[in-house]
């Protein structure tokens, strides 16, 4: 059995501060080597390449890429996506500014399946081919292969009657009786398979309201899959049918300065396997799940400075192997049920040994569902708790956070010090844990 002075000299306490001071020391990643290489503009005027679609930015793209690298830059104005933007490596996409610079998708089509589209096809025969054309986004799903990693995104390269003929073959079966459809939900910024990235300067808007929901595992308004040292940095990204800013696959990400809001599910979605990442000064609010949202295996990240307010459920979510990461100075307040909310996990895929200090989490409930500052689930241990401040105040007479941190009875090793509990909580720490392993400081400012 672990001992209390064992999981004090664990290496993880030792290694929160070093990557805090790495992070001031590198300072802001260093422009990447492109700068010095070809630069080619698009706009609807007065560029090197005139248009004001996803082709025009698109051939931008393929042309600095032929070169080697360097970098496109879009010019202010608002440009319809009919498909995804597709990053190359050792590029910089650039935007006048996220009040100039708009990348919008095009109002949304949709189609049930009219025969079932089988796994290893390039077709899907819809009922109604109205509105697809080639070079499309689309997505293909039904009931029983609904989200995850089991709907195709693909491109309709052809029509032929009521047929789509894809880019690539189906990953799935997609039955009629299980109601299977499509839809041009893609992500509207993607890089796969790529290196030495940055977005930065402008905005993406996903066209929520008439779009279908697709999660954020194979797409988001700003995507990347199975990519390296990547940045996104001063980017909007808003109404989006999923996801606003999301990545799988990827090492050493950074997203920086970015404002994500209005999205239909989750804020900033960094997942399966992100190693490395620095997330810090981010705005996320009103998305319909969560703000800050680590996914599986989110590993020796920094979250640092962001905000996350007013989101359908927490303010920052952990839970699958998500484990050493660094929590220092983020806001999470009005989020619909917890501050920060670790999932329920086995011992072995619980996100343990994380470490939160100097971070301000205030009122996150609702009236009728009170909340809670931080609540800990599932088998998780090795938490550490520093110099946070959890804070409840009234609303129309009601405290929708009652409870500073709550611990279930599966969590263990569990560190509280120096917290300043302030308002009115009724309930600083509620302690359920049946290990008898936690340190829990009295409670300061009660």
């Amino acid at each position: 059995m672990r001992t209390k002075s064992r999981r004090l000299s664990s290496p993880r306490w030792a290694l929160a501060p070093n990557l805090v001071l790495l992070a001031a020391l590198l300072g802001p990643p260093a422009a990447f080597s492109q700068e010095a290489r070809l630069t080619v503009t698009v706009g609807p005027a007065d560029a090197d390449v005139i248009g004001a679609d996803n082709h025009a930015i698109q051939k931008a793209i393929d042309r600095v890429a032929a070169a080697g690298g360097g970098t496109v830059v879009i010019k202010a104005g608002t440009y319809l996506l009919a498909n995804s933007v597709r990053l190359a490596s050792h590029l910089t996409l650039r935007g006048e500014g996220p009040d100039k610079t708009l990348l919008k998708k095009i109002p949304g089509v949709r189609s049930k399946l009219k025969l079932d589209a089988d796994y290893g096809e390039m077709i899907a025969t819809v009922e109604d081919v109205r509105g697809f054309t080639p070079g499309m986004g689309v997505t293909i799903l039904d009931k029983a292969s609904p989200g995850g990693w089991t709907p195709s995104v693909r491109t309709i390269v052809r029509i032929e009657g009521n047929s789509l003929y894809f880019d690539r073959f189906l990953q799935m079966d997609y039955s009629v009786a299980n109601q299977g459809e499509v839809f041009n939900t893609f992500p509207l910024i993607a890089g796969f398979g790529v290196t030495d990235l940055r977005v930065e300067g402008l905005t993406v808007d996903g066209s929520r309201a008439d779009s279908v929901v697709l999660d954020g595992c194979q797409a988001a308004g700003i995507y990347f899959f199975h990519s390296q040292r990547l940045t996104i940095r001063n980017c909007v990204a808003r109404n989006y049918p999923g996801d606003g800013i999301g990545t799988q696959y990827v090492e050493d990400p950074v997203v920086d300065n970015c404002e994500v809001y209005g999205n239909a599910q989750l804020g900033i979605h960094l997942g399966t396997g992100a190693l490395h990442g620095i997330v810090r000064h981010n705005r996320a609010h009103d998305n319909g799940q969560d703000g800050l949202y680590l996914c599986w295996r989110v590993k020796h990240a920094l979250y640092e400075g962001n905000q996350s307010w007013n989101n359908g459920r927490d303010g920052i979510s952990l839970g699958h192997k998500d484990t050493d990461n660094l929590f220092v100075k983020n806001t999470a307040s009005g989020n619909g049920r917890a501050g920060i909310y670790f999932r329920d996990e086995s011992a072995a895929n619980a996100a343990s040994r994380n470490t939160f200090e100097e971070n301000l989490i205030e009122d996150n409930g609702r009236p009728d569902a009170p909340g809670y500052g931080i609540r800990i689930e599932g088998e998780t241990r090795d938490l550490r708790f520093v110099s946070n401040t959890i804070r409840s105040n009234r609303k129309d007479d009601v405290v929708v956070q009652p409870v500073g941190i709550y611990i279930g009875p599966k969590a263990d090793y569990v560190t509280s010090e120096r917290n300043l509990f302030v308002g009115n909580l009724k309930q600083a720490i509620v302690n359920e844990s049946q290990g008898g392993h936690d340190q829990l400081a009295p409670p300061v400012g009660r």
